[in-house]
């Protein structure tokens, strides 16, 4: 791997494309990371099912053509992103390959992969369900998920970087990129810690009082010696009783990065793969990074 990877981000043209550009090509600058632009010329998603012709050599000669006018276009939007952070290496690729197996080979030895949502909650169809979840599940890097609309103008950048810790091991890549996102831009990290109350009712003898207070040890030792490799980073620890998707979307009203894990038994992180994560992918207010436990 390299000693700075770079940051990936899948380019199609769309509107959420362009926010995952440039907020991947600030992300870059800040970390002086270079930017790898990627596009991918999928027969099988634009000519499959329902193509009654074969493609002819004109055919290609335009997708191509038109990847790389997108690639050139990405590539202005970046570098005028990153001026301000003191700029970013952008490096650019056209690939004619499958979408899904393509992306995640491309995810190795990646500091991220980026992609971008639509602003009304549907992805783009060359990134629909089966990519996001792959991605989600077998990337070999974290993967940020940037959906179209969302702010990412000056004002944002004083709001804190969130993330869900469910006292696992699996939460810790998590937790580790929540410290050097927050780093990187200067601002405080929130920890959160959510229970339902479902799994401790009191009619069985669990006071809430007690919970709580337990709860907010297991928080305190999962960010045990955290402080210490990010000493200029301010944590502010929360337990919170809520339902996780309804308080994650609240909460990134007023934070500029959400970071969650990728699985796990119980919190944040075991909910990404199911249906709370998709409705979190399309809803979160802020960029969502979905770690890795292979970090």
């Amino acid at each position: 791997m390299a000693v700075n990877p770079a940051v990936l981000v899948g380019v199609d043209g769309s509107a959420g494309s362009t926010a995952a550009v440039i907020w991947a090509a600030q992300t870059a600058a800040r970390h002086r990371a270079p930017l790898h632009l990627l596009h991918i010329v999928d027969v099988v998603a634009d000519y499959g099912p329902g193509a009654t012709e074969p493609l002819t050599s004109a055919d290609y000669a335009r997708l191509t053509d038109h990847g790389r006018r997108l690639l050139d276009a990405a590539t202005r939007q970046a570098e005028k992103a990153a001026a301000e952070f003191g700029g970013v290496e952008v490096t650019t690729e056209l690939a004619q390959a499958v979408t899904t197996p393509s992306l995640l080979d491309h995810t190795a030895g990646a500091r991220m992969i980026a992609i971008g949502t639509r602003e009304r909650g549907s992805l783009r169809r060359a990134l629909l369900g089966s990519v996001s979840s792959a991605l989600a599940r077998r990337a070999h890097c974290p993967v940020a998920v940037v959906r179209e609309g969302i702010d990412l103008s000056p004002r944002v950048r004083s709001w804190p970087v969130i993330v869900g810790v469910d006292g696992t091991e699996v939460s810790e890549p998590a937790v580790g990129i929540a410290l050097a996102e927050a780093a990187a831009r200067g601002v405080d990290v929130v920890a959160l810690h959510v229970w339902t109350g479902v799994e401790l009712p009191e009619r069985y003898g669990f006071e809430p009082d007690s919970i709580a207070t337990e709860m907010g040890y297991v928080l305190a030792e999962s960010l045990a010696g955290w402080q210490e490799r990010f000493p200029g980073v301010r944590i502010h620890r929360e337990v919170v009783k809520d339902r996780p998707e309804r308080l994650l979307r609240e909460r990134s009203e007023r934070a500029q990065l959400l970071v969650v894990g990728s699985r796990g038994r119980s919190g944040f992180s075991s909910m990404v793969l199911g249906s709370t994560s998709q409705s979190l992918v399309l809803s979160a207010n802020c960029p969502l990074i979905i770690a890795r436990d292979t970090d």
